[in-house]
C-alpha cells in the first residue's frame, strides 16, 4: 500500500501498527514487530518526512490515516502534474529540432574514462553528480577532482548508500570531503551524472551484461541539461549530510565527554546514512564496541533516550 509513495515494508508495518494500537518508543516498536532496530530508526524517519507519523516525549504516534494518508496523495499528485507538464515540454522542443541534437554516445571504459577527464577540466565553476555501483575496478580514484578542488571549482556529490559498503569507501570519499567537496548519502540514486557549469552533463551507464560495454551519453543543451539539474537538486535536497573530516579510532580521554568530536561526526553521519553498527565500525577501523560505546555516551551527554533522539539533536545543533 504505502510502497507507491516509495516507503518500505517495515515502514508499512509500523504504520499500520500505530494505527491499529498505541504509540510507542522506539525500542517498544522494535520489540512489537520483532524487527531490526537500524531499519525501523529509517522507516519512522521516512514515515515521520512523509507525514505520517509524529515524536512526542520519545514516543512515536500515528498521524490521523484520514487526514495523512489524503495529504500525500495530493502531494504526489501534484508532483506527477509537474512532472507530466515538464515531459510533454521536452518532448514539445525535442520534436522541434533533429532526435539527436545536442546528444553524443561514448562507448567502453576507456573512452568513457578519457571523456570524463576532458569533461571535468573544461568546469570552470561547479560539478554536479551522482555516484553508484557497478564500477569498472574495485579501487576508484578521480585525481582531476582533487586538482580541480584545489583551483576553487565546486563539488557537490550525491553518493548512494551501497557506495559506502565497498572496502574503505570512507577513506577514499573522504580526501575528495577534505579537499572541499560536498558530499551527501542517498538510497538508490538513479543513476551516474556529472553536470559541468550547469550548461553539459554526462550519463555512464553499465554495460547490459558482463560481455558489453559500458557506455555514455554527453548532452548539451537546456532541454537535457535543465532536467537533470532539477533531478540532482530533488536527489540533493533528500539526501544525507556525509561529514568525513578525518579522525582517529581512539578517543582521548580529555575528548569523551566534550562533542562533538570529529570522530562523533563521522559515526553519526555513517549511521544518518543507514549503515548498520558493524559496517560503521568497518569503515572507520574502529571496533563495534568503540563505536556502539560512544553512541551510548552520546546518548548520555545529550540527554536523548533513543538513537533517532541523538539523530535529532545532532541535526538541531549542526554537528551534520
Amino acid at each position: 500500500m504505502l510502497s507507491a509513495f516509495g516507503l518500505s515494508e517495515t515502514a508499512e508495518r509500523i504504520y499500520l501498527a500505530l494505527v491499529d494500537g498505541p504509540s510507542g518508543s522506539l525500542p517498544e516498536l522494535a520489540e512489537r514487530l520483532a524487527a531490526d532496530p537500524a531499519d525501523l530508526d529509517q522507516a519512522v524517519v521516512d514515515l515521520q518526512h512523509a507525514g505520517l507519523v509524529r515524536l512526542t516525549d520519545g514516543r512515536v504516534g500515528a498521524a490521523p490515516p484520514e487526514l495523512a494518508i489524503d495529504a500525500l496523495l495530493t502531494q504526489r499528485t501534484r508532483q506527477l502534474q509537474e512532472a507530466r507538464v515538464s515531459l510533454r515540454e521536452w518532448l514539445r522542443q525535442r520534436a522541434a529540432g533533429p532526435a539527436d541534437q545536442g546528444v553524443r554516445m561514448v562507448v567502453g571504459a576507456a573512452a568513457i574514462t578519457q571523456t570524463f577527464d576532458q569533461f571535468l577540466r573544461g568546469a570552470q565553476e561547479e560539478v554536479l553528480g551522482f555516484d553508484r555501483p557497478p564500477y569498472a575496478t574495485d579501487y576508484y580514484d578521480n585525481p582531476t577532482e582533487l586538482e580541480l578542488l584545489e583551483r576553487g571549482i565546486r563539488f557537490r556529490v550525491v553518493y548512494d548508500r551501497r557506495v559506502l559498503e565497498r572496502p574503505h569507501a570512507v577513506e577514499q570519499i573522504g580526501r575528495f570531503v577534505a579537499a572541499g567537496e560536498q558530499a551527501r548519502v542517498a538510497t538508490d540514486v538513479p543513476g551516474k551524472l556529472a553536470v559541468a557549469d550547469r550548461r553539459v552533463a554526462l550519463l555512464s551507464f553499465p554495460g547490459r551484461d558482463d560481455s558489453a560495454e559500458p557506455w555514455a551519453l554527453m548532452v548539451q543543451g537546456a532541454t537535457w541539461v535543465d532536467v537533470l539539474v532539477a533531478l540532482f537538486a530533488e536527489v540533493w535536497d533528500r539526501a544525507t549530510p556525509l561529514r568525513l573530516a578525518p579522525a582517529g579510532g581512539v578517543l582521548d580521554d580529555a575528548d569523551r565527554w566534550t562533542v562533538p568530536t570529529a570522530t562523533d561526526r563521522r559515526i553519526l553521519s555513517l549511521l544518518m546514512t543507514g549503515l548498520p553498527d558493524k559496517a560503521v565500525a568497518s569503515q572507520l577501523g574502529m571496533s563495534l564496541r568503540t563505536v556502539q560505546r560512544r553512541l551510548r555516551q552520546l546518548m548520555d551527554v545529550t540527554g536523548s533516550a533513543t538513537r533517532m533522539q541523538l539523530g535529532w539533536y545532532a541535526a538541531r545543533n549542526d554537528w551534520l
